[in-house]
């Protein structure tokens, strides 16, 4: 079932992971500004949309990481669902 709480959490995470990763790149923190919009993207409901803004506004250097980064982030989140499954699956 929806949880207007849980996606209210996710809201505020995906604003806190935009917000570091612009202050990342303001500073010349490139790899951990890319890190932090990675994650934004990962929570964010219409990651399309959200790549179509970054491609018009960060530095094309910058966009380049964050596309190499994507199926980094698809991997993770795999073996990260794949491990849960297995620890509910361990439990029965």
């Amino acid at each position: 079932l929806w949880d207007p709480a849980k996606n209210e959490k996710l809201q505020e995470f995906f604003l806190q992971e935009v917000r570091m990763g612009e202050l990342c790149l303001s500073r010349g923190e490139d790899r951990m500004g890319v890190e932090h919009l990675s994650n934004a993207l990962l929570v964010c409901g219409q990651p399309q949309e959200l790549l179509k803004v970054f491609k018009h506004t960060l530095p094309p250097k910058v966009f380049e990481m964050l596309l190499h980064k994507i199926p980094l982030i698809c991997q993770q989140f795999e073996a990260d669902m794949n491990e849960q499954e297995y620890l509910e699956d361990d439990r029965d």
